[in-house]
């Protein structure tokens, strides 16, 4: 065969991809096959000294589609097995195929050197130097932690203070809270890392107060006033506690597929919990989850959940996170809630006194509001009337069904979070 010139059954799969939108070469199958990714044809043996030719299976072309779906240039092959293996672990929607899972070893080598090498786990390890050493490295180290949380995330406002300013443009957020927020995540790195007692009592429950707002820590801060006094507040995180590296180096197959479980139920309804914020319609079934995932303390975990497993470098630091058992029960218990509420037969998405139920008639009612909110802005601005009345579908929001807020970070695309009430709302069916 002349070389690059793709077998028969390359040629066939080439083909059956390009027909589902996914377009690959035959280096790329061959590479693939090379790493262990992508099975080998079967050769099926045609007889009496005619040969053999390969057969292509479903099973090959279900491989090769969430591979070249995630296949970018330039990006190594172990941040495609990241974004394929948490694809494979998405709930499956009506109408779609089951996306196979990539091989273990494969998961677990991409993984591990994703975490070796991040910002994260750098920190992590210069906690650990700085834990016995004297005040240049702890200085070193605050400093660091510094650079990695500035240039994270804060996690979204609340929805009570997004719906503000969807609901009028000329509001103003709290610049403030965002630097609570990074200020305390650089304290509980350092408690995590050089232990409680680097920090002190007041600070840290402090810090926790700002990254877990809800829960009355009235009682914690006395209690750490108290342990601080009689020298036991290390106790309450030893030094080196944290270790993200650890936990996927330990993991089997088995636990790391529950981690992933967690952290997609997590964002499931962390997306829901924005996208309240960014103008979705309302009802007493959402209200109840919002409340009760407030009243965790753990409202920002879960928001901040739905951008880290959209992309391969956050997918890790899910899975790290949801191997630690808190982490874990949480989503477990939400998981529960959620179940409990959709056994009702009442579903998550209904429109309180619409004539249109389900899913569709939500969504357009939701879109329909934002249309009627940009149209408002708009007139506001002193411009022409934009075209339609802000009506989807003719579906439009009914009285008292108004919309809350959330945050930036949530993506629109058919893997992100906007897919979340959809899915949620099919497994509930």
């Amino acid at each position: 065969m002349v070389r690059g010139q793709p077998s028969g059954a390359d040629g066939e799969l080439i083909e059956r991809l390009a027909a589902l939108g996914v377009h690959v070469s035959a280096a790329q199958l061959e590479r693939w096959r090379r790493l262990r990714l992508l099975p080998r044809h079967e050769r099926v043996w045609l007889g009496r000294g005619r040969g053999s030719m390969s057969v292509l299976a479903e099973e090959t072309v279900a491989v090769a589609a969430a591979l070249g779906r995630h296949a970018r240039a330039g990006r190594d092959v172990r941040w495609t097995v990241i974004a394929w293996y948490a694809e494979a672990g998405r709930p499956v929607l009506r109408g779609q195929l089951p996306v196979p899972e990539p091989p273990w070893p494969a998961v677990r080598e991409a993984l591990v050197w994703a975490m070796r090498r991040s910002a994260a786990q750098r920190l992590v390890e210069a906690a650990r130097t700085a834990a016995g050493a004297g005040e240049e490295e702890q200085d070193a180290f605050y400093a660091q932690a510094g650079r990695v949380v500035g240039r994270g995330h804060a996690g979204p406002a609340h929805p009570e203070v997004m719906r503000r300013v969807l609901e009028d443009p000329d509001a103003e957020l709290d610049r403030g809270e965002d630097r609570r927020r990074r200020r305390g995540a650089v304290r509980l790195a350092a408690a995590a890392g050089m232990g409680a007692g680097e920090v002190g009592g007041e600070v840290f429950v402090d810090a926790l107060a700002t990254l877990m707002p809800g829960p009355d820590w009235t009682g914690v801060a006395a209690d750490a006033r108290r342990a601080e006094q009689s020298g036991e507040l290390d106790g309450w995180i030893r030094a080196g506690a944290v270790d993200p590296l650890g936990r996927l180096e330990a993991a089997c197959a088995q636990e790391m597929a529950a981690a992933r479980h967690a952290a997609l139920v997590l964002a499931g309804i962390g997306g829901l919990y924005l996208m309240h914020g960014l103008g979705m319609a309302d009802n007493s079934a959402l209200a109840r989850l919002r409340a009760q995932l407030e009243e965790t303390g753990l409202a920002l975990v879960a928001a901040q959940m739905v951008p880290l497993v959209i992309n391969p470098s956050g997918v890790v630091h899910a899975l790290a996170m949801c191997l630690a058992p808190g982490i874990a029960a949480l989503a477990a218990w939400l998981e529960a809630v959620l179940a409990e509420q959709v056994g009702s037969g009442q579903g998550l998405l209904r429109l309180p006194g619409a004539e249109q139920e389900g899913p569709e008639a939500f969504m357009q009612a939701w879109i329909g509001h934002l249309h009627e909110l940009r149209d408002r802005a708009h007139r506001a601005g002193g411009g022409e009337e934009p075209a339609g009345d802000g009506i989807v579908a003719g579906a439009q929001l009914p009285a008292g069904a108004r919309a809350d807020t959330g945050a930036a970070g949530s993506s629109t695309g058919k893997d992100g979070p906007a897919a979340a009430p959809a899915a949620w709302e099919e497994k509930g069916r």
